[in-house]
C-alpha cells in the first residue's frame, strides 16, 4: 500500500475519536443544528459538513473533525446511526439508538429535535443538582482540613502542655490525634491500594463476563438498581410510540431496544421481550415479561382492545405509551430529587460532625 494512501487512512480514521471531551451545551448545540438541517430536507452528509463548519468558525477542530469524519462515512454509504460509532465520546449508545430509531421511523429531524431537548433538561438538572450539593460539599472539604490540621499541628502541641502538668489526654483528643496521624503517615499505601484496586476492577469490567458480573450487581442493587432499569425504560418508551406511528412494528423495534440497552442484564431482558412477540404475544405482555413496571404496562395493556377503523396504526396504543412514559419520567424525576436531597443531608451531617469533633477536641485539650 502507498504511503500515501496510508497517511490518508490514518488521517480519515484517527485511531480513534477525535472529539475527546465534548460539553454538554456543545453537544445539545449539535443536536439542535442538525434537526434544523433534515427539516429543512438536508441530506445527512451535507448536515454534518454545514454543522462542522459552524464549529470551525468558533475554533473547536475536534468536534468540526468529529462530525467531518462521520460525515466521510456516510458518504461511503454508512448509515449515520453506524458511522456515529467513530465517535462515541459526542455520540453515545443512547443518542446512536435514538438516531437508529430516526432512520427506522423515516423522522430525523424529530430524533434530533428529541435529543436536543433531552439534553437541555440534563443541563437544567445538572444545574440544579450543583447549586444544591456545592455548598455541603465545601464544607465537608473545609471540615477534613480543619480537623487534620488540628490533630496534626494544633492537638500535639497542646498535649506536650498538659503532659508536662501530670494532666491525661482526653479520649477525644487521643481519637483525633490518632485518626490524622494513621492517614498522614500512611496515605502514599491508601493511594497505591485504591490505585491497585481501581486497575484490576476496571481491567475485569472490559471483560465480557466481568461486565455482565458487574452489570448484574448494579441491577439488582436494592434502589439504585430499580432507578437504572427505570431510566433505560423510560428511553425505549420514549421512541416506542413514534415507531408504532410511522408502521414499525414491535419486532422491528428490539435492535434499537437493545442499542438503549447498555447493561447486558437488560438485553437479557430484551431477549425476553423479542421471545414473547416470536411465539405470538402481545406486546403488553412481552413489556411485563421484559420487567416493565405494572403501572406503565397497564396504559398499553388497554389499549391493545382498541381496534383502529380507517388506518393501520393503532392511535391508542401510541396515547397508552406515551402515557407509560409520562409515568416512569415522573417517577425518575422524583427519585432523582430523593437522591439529591438525601446526599445532600449525608454532606450536611458529615461536615457538621467532623467540625463539631473539631472543636470539642480543641475545647477537650484546653481543659484537661
Amino acid at each position: 500500500m502507498p504511503i500515501s494512501r496510508i497517511y490518508s487512512w490514518l488521517s480519515q480514521e484517527n485511531i480513534g475519536p477525535k472529539a475527546r471531551d465534548v460539553s454538554p451545551k456543545d453537544r445539545e448545540r449539535v443536536f439542535f443544528l442538525l434537526s434544523q438541517m433534515f427539516r429543512a430536507g438536508q441530506p445527512s452528509e451535507a448536515s454534518l459538513r454545514t454543522v462542522a463548519k459552524s464549529f470551525k468558525s468558533e475554533n473547536k477542530e475536534d468536534i468540526y473533525n468529529a462530525l467531518n469524519s462521520i460525515a466521510y462515512k456516510v458518504s461511503q454509504g454508512r448509515a449515520l446511526s453506524k458511522a456515529c460509532e467513530l465517535e462515541p465520546v459526542l455520540f453515545t449508545d443512547v443518542h446512536r439508538a435514538a438516531i437508529l430509531a430516526g432512520e427506522a421511523s423515516n423522522e430525523m429531524y424529530l430524533s434530533f429535535k428529541t435529543l436536543q431537548e433531552l439534553e437541555l433538561q440534563k443541563i437544567k438538572s445538572a444545574k440544579s443538582s450543583k447549586a444544591e450539593l456545592l455548598t455541603p460539599a465545601l464544607m465537608l472539604c473545609f471540615s477534613l482540613v480543619s480537623i487534620f490540621n488540628t490533630g496534626l499541628n494544633t492537638l500535639p502541641q497542646m498535649v506536650k502542655v498538659s503532659e508536662q502538668e501530670g494532666k491525661p489526654a482526653a479520649a477525644s483528643v487521643e481519637f483525633v490525634m490518632s485518626f490524622t496521624g494513621f492517614f498522614a503517615s500512611n496515605w502514599h499505601y491508601l493511594i497505591g491500594a485504591i490505585a491497585t484496586l481501581l486497575i484490576v476492577f476496571f481491567s475485569m469490567v472490559k471483560t465480557p463476563k466481568g461486565k455482565y458480573w458487574w452489570d448484574n450487581v448494579l441491577i439488582n442493587l436494592p434502589v439504585y438498581g430499580k432507578f437504572l432499569t427505570y431510566q433505560v425504560y423510560n428511553s425505549m418508551l420514549l421512541y416506542f410510540p413514534r415507531l408504532i406511528q410511522s408502521g414499525v412494528k414491535p419486532k422491528q423495534m428490539i435492535p434499537i431496544m437493545k442499542a438503549l440497552s447498555t447493561n447486558m442484564v437488560l438485553i437479557e431482558r430484551v431477549e425476553i421481550f423479542n421471545q414473547v412477540l416470536t411465539n405470538g404475544g402481545q406486546i403488553s405482555e412481552a413489556l411485563e415479561k421484559a420487567g416493565f413496571p405494572e403501572i406503565a404496562v397497564t396504559p398499553v395493556s388497554v389499549s391493545e382492545h382498541y381496534t383502529a377503523a380507517d388506518s393501520q396504526v393503532n392511535d391508542a396504543m401510541v396515547e397508552g405509551m406515551q402515557h407509560s412514559h409520562a409515568i416512569i419520567a415522573r417517577y425518575l424525576e422524583e427519585a432523582q430529587s430523593f437522591y439529591i436531597t438525601t446526599i445532600s443531608v449525608l454532606l450536611w451531617l458529615g461536615g457538621g460532625a467532623l467540625m463539631l469533633l473539631d472543636m470539642l477536641s480543641i475545647i477537650f485539650s484546653q481543659n484537661i
